[in-house]
Protein backbone atom coordinates (compact mmCIF):
# COMPACT_ATOMS: atom_id res chain seq x y z
CA UNK A 1 0.00 0.00 0.00
CA UNK A 2 2.84 2.34 0.92
CA UNK A 3 4.60 1.46 -2.33
CA UNK A 4 1.50 2.37 -4.30
CA UNK A 5 1.23 5.69 -2.40
CA UNK A 6 4.86 6.51 -3.21
CA UNK A 7 4.33 5.73 -6.89
CA UNK A 8 1.21 7.89 -6.94
CA UNK A 9 3.06 10.76 -5.21
CA UNK A 10 5.95 10.55 -7.67
CA UNK A 11 3.47 10.55 -10.55
CA UNK A 12 1.73 13.64 -9.21
CA UNK A 13 5.09 15.44 -8.78
CA UNK A 14 6.10 14.60 -12.36
CA UNK A 15 2.78 15.83 -13.75
CA UNK A 16 2.95 19.06 -11.72
CA UNK A 17 6.55 19.61 -12.82
CA UNK A 18 5.59 19.17 -16.45
CA UNK A 19 2.65 21.59 -16.11
CA UNK A 20 4.79 24.22 -14.39
CA UNK A 21 7.52 23.85 -17.02
CA UNK A 22 4.99 24.16 -19.85
CA UNK A 23 3.42 27.29 -18.36
CA UNK A 24 6.84 28.81 -17.71
CA UNK A 25 8.02 28.06 -21.25
CA UNK A 26 4.81 29.54 -22.66
CA UNK A 27 5.22 32.73 -20.61
CA UNK A 28 8.87 33.02 -21.69
CA UNK A 29 7.92 32.60 -25.34
CA UNK A 30 5.21 35.25 -25.01
CA UNK A 31 7.67 37.63 -23.34
CA UNK A 32 10.08 37.24 -26.26
CA UNK A 33 7.28 37.96 -28.74
CA UNK A 34 6.32 41.08 -26.81
CA UNK A 35 9.96 42.15 -26.83
CA UNK A 36 10.27 41.62 -30.59
CA UNK A 37 7.07 43.56 -31.16
CA UNK A 38 8.42 46.50 -29.13
CA UNK A 39 11.70 46.36 -31.05
CA UNK A 40 9.95 46.34 -34.41
CA UNK A 41 7.68 49.23 -33.32
CA UNK A 42 10.72 51.26 -32.27
CA UNK A 43 12.63 50.44 -35.45
CA UNK A 44 9.60 51.31 -37.58
CA UNK A 45 9.23 54.73 -35.93
CA UNK A 46 12.84 55.57 -36.77
CA UNK A 47 12.51 54.42 -40.38
CA UNK A 48 9.32 56.50 -40.63
CA UNK A 49 11.29 59.53 -39.41
CA UNK A 50 13.92 58.98 -42.13
CA UNK A 51 11.23 58.66 -44.80
CA UNK A 52 9.69 61.98 -43.78
CA UNK A 53 13.01 63.80 -43.26
CA UNK A 54 13.93 63.31 -46.91
CA UNK A 55 11.04 65.67 -47.72
CA UNK A 56 11.34 67.73 -44.50
CA UNK A 57 7.89 66.60 -43.37
CA UNK A 58 7.10 67.23 -39.70
CA UNK A 59 3.96 66.42 -37.74
CA UNK A 60 4.21 69.45 -35.46
CA UNK A 61 1.95 72.28 -36.61
CA UNK A 62 4.22 74.88 -35.03
CA UNK A 63 7.93 75.17 -34.42
CA UNK A 64 9.42 77.15 -31.53
CA UNK A 65 12.25 79.43 -32.64
CA UNK A 66 14.62 81.25 -30.30
CA UNK A 67 16.28 84.54 -31.23
CA UNK A 68 19.02 86.10 -29.11
CA UNK A 69 18.93 89.90 -28.84
CA UNK A 70 22.01 91.80 -27.60
CA UNK A 71 21.39 94.69 -25.23
CA UNK A 72 23.89 97.55 -25.14
CA UNK A 73 24.10 99.14 -21.75
CA UNK A 74 22.94 102.72 -21.61
CA UNK A 75 25.27 103.24 -18.70
CA UNK A 76 28.26 102.59 -20.97
CA UNK A 77 27.35 105.46 -23.28
CA UNK A 78 26.59 107.71 -20.36
CA UNK A 79 30.00 107.03 -18.84
CA UNK A 80 31.67 107.77 -22.19
CA UNK A 81 29.87 111.11 -22.33
CA UNK A 82 30.77 111.86 -18.74
CA UNK A 83 34.43 111.04 -19.37
CA UNK A 84 34.48 113.48 -22.33
CA UNK A 85 33.07 116.29 -20.20
CA UNK A 86 35.62 115.55 -17.51
CA UNK A 87 38.49 115.94 -20.01
CA UNK A 88 37.15 119.37 -21.08
CA UNK A 89 36.93 120.51 -17.48
CA UNK A 90 40.41 119.25 -16.58
CA UNK A 91 41.86 121.20 -19.53
CA UNK A 92 40.69 124.53 -18.03
CA UNK A 93 41.21 123.57 -14.37
CA UNK A 94 43.49 125.20 -11.75
CA UNK A 95 46.98 124.05 -10.81
CA UNK A 96 45.60 123.05 -7.43
CA UNK A 97 43.33 120.47 -9.07
CA UNK A 98 46.23 119.19 -11.15
CA UNK A 99 48.35 118.68 -8.07
CA UNK A 100 45.57 116.76 -6.37
CA UNK A 101 45.25 114.34 -9.29
CA UNK A 102 48.51 112.62 -8.38
CA UNK A 103 47.21 111.62 -4.99
CA UNK A 104 43.88 110.30 -6.32
CA UNK A 105 45.24 108.59 -9.45
CA UNK A 106 45.31 105.09 -7.97
CA UNK A 107 41.78 105.24 -6.60
CA UNK A 108 40.42 106.83 -9.80
CA UNK A 109 42.06 104.20 -11.96
CA UNK A 110 40.63 101.40 -9.83
CA UNK A 111 37.16 102.90 -10.01
CA UNK A 112 37.35 103.30 -13.80
CA UNK A 113 38.49 99.69 -14.25
CA UNK A 114 35.59 98.50 -12.14
CA UNK A 115 33.09 100.58 -14.10
CA UNK A 116 34.60 99.46 -17.42
CA UNK A 117 34.31 95.79 -16.41
CA UNK A 118 30.72 96.29 -15.34
CA UNK A 119 29.87 98.08 -18.57
CA UNK A 120 31.44 95.33 -20.70
CA UNK A 121 29.47 92.70 -18.78
CA UNK A 122 26.22 94.57 -19.30
CA UNK A 123 27.00 95.08 -22.99
CA UNK A 124 27.46 91.33 -23.37
CA UNK A 125 24.08 90.55 -21.77
CA UNK A 126 21.53 89.02 -24.10
CA UNK A 127 17.84 88.33 -23.95
CA UNK A 128 16.02 85.51 -25.75
CA UNK A 129 12.93 86.05 -27.85
CA UNK A 130 10.67 83.03 -28.34
CA UNK A 131 8.22 82.80 -31.23
CA UNK A 132 5.90 80.18 -32.75
CA UNK A 133 6.23 79.62 -36.49
CA UNK A 134 3.61 77.69 -38.44
CA UNK A 135 4.99 74.51 -40.00
CA UNK A 136 3.58 72.87 -43.09
CA UNK A 137 4.48 71.19 -46.35
CA UNK A 138 4.26 74.33 -48.48
CA UNK A 139 6.60 76.37 -46.25
CA UNK A 140 8.98 73.57 -45.25
CA UNK A 141 12.74 73.91 -45.59
CA UNK A 142 14.25 72.69 -48.83
CA UNK A 143 17.61 71.52 -47.52
CA UNK A 144 17.79 67.96 -46.14
CA UNK A 145 19.49 67.58 -42.77
CA UNK A 146 21.67 64.68 -43.88
CA UNK A 147 23.93 64.83 -40.83
CA UNK A 148 21.05 64.24 -38.43
CA UNK A 149 19.57 61.43 -40.54
CA UNK A 150 22.97 59.72 -40.70
CA UNK A 151 23.32 60.01 -36.93
CA UNK A 152 19.88 58.44 -36.37
CA UNK A 153 20.65 55.61 -38.82
CA UNK A 154 24.01 54.87 -37.21
CA UNK A 155 22.48 54.83 -33.73
CA UNK A 156 19.76 52.46 -34.94
CA UNK A 157 22.43 50.13 -36.29
CA UNK A 158 23.40 49.28 -32.71
CA UNK A 159 19.93 47.80 -32.10
CA UNK A 160 20.02 45.39 -35.03
CA UNK A 161 22.17 42.73 -33.35
CA UNK A 162 19.84 42.43 -30.36
CA UNK A 163 16.72 42.38 -32.52
CA UNK A 164 18.28 39.78 -34.85
CA UNK A 165 18.85 37.36 -31.97
CA UNK A 166 15.26 37.80 -30.81
CA UNK A 167 13.90 37.32 -34.35
CA UNK A 168 15.54 33.89 -34.48
CA UNK A 169 13.80 32.97 -31.21
CA UNK A 170 10.31 33.72 -32.54
CA UNK A 171 10.88 31.65 -35.67
CA UNK A 172 11.47 34.28 -38.35
CA UNK A 173 12.91 32.84 -41.57
CA UNK A 174 16.73 32.87 -41.52
CA UNK A 175 16.99 34.33 -45.02
CA UNK A 176 14.66 37.18 -44.08
CA UNK A 177 16.83 38.05 -41.09
CA UNK A 178 20.06 38.01 -43.13
CA UNK A 179 18.55 39.96 -46.02
CA UNK A 180 17.14 42.53 -43.60
CA UNK A 181 20.65 43.21 -42.27
CA UNK A 182 21.98 43.52 -45.83
CA UNK A 183 19.21 45.96 -46.75
CA UNK A 184 20.08 48.11 -43.76
CA UNK A 185 23.75 48.15 -44.79
CA UNK A 186 22.66 49.33 -48.24
CA UNK A 187 20.62 52.06 -46.57
CA UNK A 188 23.64 53.26 -44.59
CA UNK A 189 25.66 53.48 -47.82
CA UNK A 190 22.93 55.47 -49.57
CA UNK A 191 22.72 57.90 -46.65
CA UNK A 192 26.52 58.20 -46.50
CA UNK A 193 26.57 59.20 -50.16
CA UNK A 194 23.58 61.53 -49.57
CA UNK A 195 21.80 59.90 -52.50
CA UNK A 196 18.13 60.77 -52.05
CA UNK A 197 16.74 58.38 -54.68
CA UNK A 198 18.72 55.40 -53.38
CA UNK A 199 17.83 56.30 -49.79
CA UNK A 200 14.11 56.08 -50.61
CA UNK A 201 14.66 52.77 -52.37
CA UNK A 202 16.59 51.24 -49.47
CA UNK A 203 14.14 52.56 -46.87
CA UNK A 204 11.34 50.73 -48.70
CA UNK A 205 13.54 47.61 -48.80
CA UNK A 206 14.11 47.76 -45.04
CA UNK A 207 10.44 48.44 -44.28
CA UNK A 208 9.32 45.47 -46.42
CA UNK A 209 10.47 43.09 -43.65
CA UNK A 210 8.45 44.68 -40.83
CA UNK A 211 5.08 43.13 -41.85
CA UNK A 212 6.81 39.72 -41.94
CA UNK A 213 8.42 40.18 -38.54
CA UNK A 214 5.27 41.47 -36.84
CA UNK A 215 3.22 38.44 -37.95
CA UNK A 216 5.43 36.22 -35.79
CA UNK A 217 4.47 38.12 -32.65
CA UNK A 218 0.83 36.94 -32.44
CA UNK A 219 -0.48 40.48 -32.88
CA UNK A 220 -4.06 41.45 -33.66
CA UNK A 221 -5.45 42.09 -37.13
CA UNK A 222 -5.28 45.86 -36.73
CA UNK A 223 -1.53 45.81 -36.15
CA UNK A 224 -0.91 43.53 -39.13
CA UNK A 225 -3.08 45.69 -41.40
CA UNK A 226 -1.39 48.91 -40.25
CA UNK A 227 2.09 47.62 -41.08
CA UNK A 228 1.00 46.16 -44.40
CA UNK A 229 -0.89 49.31 -45.41
CA UNK A 230 2.01 51.59 -44.51
CA UNK A 231 4.33 49.47 -46.61
CA UNK A 232 2.17 50.03 -49.70
CA UNK A 233 1.92 53.77 -48.94
CA UNK A 234 5.70 54.08 -48.59
CA UNK A 235 6.22 52.27 -51.90
CA UNK A 236 4.05 54.93 -53.55
CA UNK A 237 5.70 57.77 -51.60
CA UNK A 238 9.21 56.66 -52.61
CA UNK A 239 8.34 57.07 -56.32
CA UNK A 240 7.22 60.68 -55.97
CA UNK A 241 10.45 62.21 -57.32
CA UNK A 242 10.32 60.02 -60.43
CA UNK A 243 6.69 61.12 -60.96
CA UNK A 244 5.73 57.58 -61.93
CA UNK A 245 2.09 58.37 -61.22
CA UNK A 246 0.63 55.19 -62.67
CA UNK A 247 2.66 52.98 -60.34
CA UNK A 248 2.01 55.34 -57.43
CA UNK A 249 -1.75 54.99 -57.99
CA UNK A 250 -1.43 51.19 -58.13
CA UNK A 251 0.36 51.07 -54.77
CA UNK A 252 -2.22 53.37 -53.19
CA UNK A 253 -5.02 51.15 -54.46
CA UNK A 254 -3.16 48.24 -52.90
CA UNK A 255 -3.04 50.15 -49.60
CA UNK A 256 -6.76 50.87 -49.80
CA UNK A 257 -7.59 47.21 -50.41
CA UNK A 258 -5.50 46.13 -47.41
CA UNK A 259 -7.00 48.73 -45.10
CA UNK A 260 -10.57 47.74 -45.99
CA UNK A 261 -10.18 44.68 -43.75
CA UNK A 262 -10.46 46.94 -40.71
CA UNK A 263 -13.77 48.39 -41.89
CA UNK A 264 -15.46 44.99 -41.54
CA UNK A 265 -13.50 43.67 -38.56
CA UNK A 266 -15.90 42.77 -35.75
CA UNK A 267 -13.15 42.99 -33.14
CA UNK A 268 -12.41 46.65 -33.92
CA UNK A 269 -13.26 48.71 -30.87
CA UNK A 270 -15.87 51.44 -31.24
CA UNK A 271 -13.53 54.18 -30.07
CA UNK A 272 -11.19 53.40 -32.98
CA UNK A 273 -13.91 53.21 -35.60
CA UNK A 274 -13.93 56.96 -36.23
CA UNK A 275 -10.15 57.08 -36.79
CA UNK A 276 -10.33 53.97 -39.01
CA UNK A 277 -13.07 55.50 -41.18
CA UNK A 278 -11.19 58.80 -41.37
CA UNK A 279 -7.94 57.05 -42.34
CA UNK A 280 -9.73 55.18 -45.11
CA UNK A 281 -11.08 58.44 -46.49
CA UNK A 282 -7.59 59.98 -46.35
CA UNK A 283 -6.17 57.04 -48.33
CA UNK A 284 -8.74 57.74 -51.04
CA UNK A 285 -7.88 61.46 -50.93
CA UNK A 286 -4.23 60.56 -51.38
CA UNK A 287 -5.21 58.57 -54.46
CA UNK A 288 -7.09 61.60 -55.81
CA UNK A 289 -4.02 63.81 -55.35
CA UNK A 290 -2.00 61.25 -57.33
CA UNK A 291 -4.56 61.46 -60.13
CA UNK A 292 -4.00 65.24 -60.19
CA UNK A 293 -0.23 64.62 -60.46
CA UNK A 294 0.74 67.40 -58.05
CA UNK A 295 3.67 66.61 -55.74
CA UNK A 296 2.98 69.30 -53.12
CA UNK A 297 -0.68 68.34 -52.84
CA UNK A 298 0.36 64.69 -52.56
CA UNK A 299 2.73 65.51 -49.67
CA UNK A 300 0.01 67.43 -47.83
CA UNK A 301 -2.40 64.49 -48.11
CA UNK A 302 0.38 62.05 -47.20
CA UNK A 303 1.22 64.00 -44.05
CA UNK A 304 -2.44 64.08 -42.94
CA UNK A 305 -2.83 60.34 -43.57
CA UNK A 306 0.34 59.35 -41.69
CA UNK A 307 -0.73 61.49 -38.74
CA UNK A 308 -4.05 59.63 -38.52
CA UNK A 309 -2.44 56.21 -38.91
CA UNK A 310 -0.06 57.10 -36.08
CA UNK A 311 -3.05 58.08 -33.94
CA UNK A 312 -4.64 54.73 -34.71
CA UNK A 313 -1.43 52.97 -33.71
CA UNK A 314 -1.29 54.98 -30.47
CA UNK A 315 -4.92 54.18 -29.62
CA UNK A 316 -4.24 50.50 -30.21
CA UNK A 317 -1.24 50.60 -27.91
CA UNK A 318 -3.16 52.42 -25.19
CA UNK A 319 -6.02 49.93 -25.32
CA UNK A 320 -3.52 47.09 -24.91
CA UNK A 321 -2.05 48.75 -21.83
CA UNK A 322 -5.48 49.40 -20.34
CA UNK A 323 -6.54 45.78 -20.88
CA UNK A 324 -3.57 44.61 -18.81
CA UNK A 325 -4.77 46.62 -15.86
Amino acid sequence: MKKFAYILLIGIIIVLGFVIYSVSASDTNQDIKEKVKSEVDYFESKILYMFNSLNNIEFQNYKVSVEEISEKSKKSSENSSSAGNGDDQSGGGSSEKSSSEGGGESAGSSKEDSESSENEHKSAEKTQKFSLNAKGVLNSEKEINWDYIKKEAETLQNSICTMTLDLYKVGVNNNDILNFSKEYDNLLLALKNENREDSFKELVGVYSYFPKFIKKCDVDLQTKVLYSTKYSIFKAYSLLDSENWEEIIEYLQEASNKFEKLLTDENTQNKNQFVINKSYILINELQNSANLKDKQLFLIKYRNLLEDLNNLWYNRKQSKLNSRW
